[in-house]
């Protein structure tokens, strides 16, 4: 999953225009650092690392306001989540 957590460090800054200094637990939506319609992107995103669907009900601040939160969720994927 540290290709993941890569990448979505990455992405956080090109994509999404994160510039303040991202460490693992550092709070995305809840912080202001993103906004409600950049979740779809970045669903989008995770979905096209892992290459999986993630079910809507499971797109909440609990599974995706931080990095560590991001990977911890998609790590329940298991087998079927192939990072790239």
């Amino acid at each position: 999953m540290e290709e993941l957590n890569k990448a979505l460090r990455g992405a956080l800054v090109s994509r999404f225009g994160v510039l303040q200094a991202l460490e693992d637990d550092t709070a995305l939506f809840s912080g202001g650092l993103m906004d409600s319609l950049s979740v779809i992107e970045l669903v989008s995103f995770i979905e096209e690392q892992i290459g999986c669907a993630i079910p809507p009900a499971e797109i909440t601040l609990q599974n995706f306001d931080s990095i560590s939160r991001i990977v911890r969720f998609t790590s329940r994927f298991g087998a079927n989540a192939n990072v790239k």
